[in-house]
Formats: structure tokens, sequence, C-alpha cells
């Protein structure tokens, strides 16, 4: 499956004080004002794979304008204040099945997922309806 290409994206992420991950699908910087949306998972304290807590940092689709892409990553950002940090250690996967789902709930359609070619992070991508 191919995902959309944006011509801009904007990081969504309640996670605060992280360096940003690079954007994906080649976009050489994130753009505040896009209509496509990026989602960063704050994974601390939660388990990535629970539906509920990737549902509840995902804009719900009526919110977004008509025909708008919403992707969420396929890492999450664990806030850590240890040395772990600087080696990594502060991402986690989050499965396709939960960021697919949480799509779903918030009300996207034509839900897919898939690693871009050449390739980066594994997205997960829903459509806000068109009218």
């Amino acid at each position: 499956m191919t995902p959309p290409r944006p011509d801009a994206i904007r990081l969504w992420t309640r996670a605060s004080g992280i360096r940003p991950p690079p954007p994906p699908l080649g976009i050489q910087a994130w753009t505040p004002d896009a209509a496509a949306l990026a989602v960063l998972v704050d994974a601390t304290g939660l388990d990535g794979d629970e539906v509920q807590a990737v549902v509840a940092q995902i804009p719900p689709a009526t919110d977004r304008p008509p025909g708008s892409p919403v992707f969420i990553l396929g890492t999450a950002v664990v806030l850590t204040r240890s040395w772990r940090r600087l080696l990594g250690a502060g991402r986690v996967p989050v499965s396709r099945i939960a960021r697919c789902t949480a799509l779903l709930e918030q009300g996207y359609v034509d839900i897919g997922c898939s690693r871009p070619a050449g390739g980066g992070d594994d997205l997960a991508w829903g459509w806000a309806r068109s009218g």
C-alpha cells in the first residue's frame, strides 16, 4: 500500500520538551499550519499498544479539514530523564493494529499502513471524510 504524499505535514504530539523526529515521506521540514498531521504518540507511563491511549492522542476526524490525511508514526516517545535517553532509549514501537484501530475509532476512512519505500518510520494513516 502506498501512503498519501502531502506537500507539507505538521507534527502533532502531547509530548513536550522533546527533539522532534524527522518528518516522514521525505518531507524536509515540519510545517506548523499544514492540513496533514503526523501524530507522535506519547507512551510515557502507557503500554503503546493500548488502543485507547492512542485514540486519546489523535484529533477526531470531524475536527480536521475534509479530505486531509492523518498519519500515526510507528514509534512512540517515552519521556525519561535518564542518561539512556541520549542513547536512543526514548522510543518504543506502537503496533499497526493499535494505530489503525485508533484511526477507525476517531472516524477516519480509507485507513492503511506501510513502511515507505526507501525506509523511514512505519506509518498508519486515514483520511478525514470529504463532505
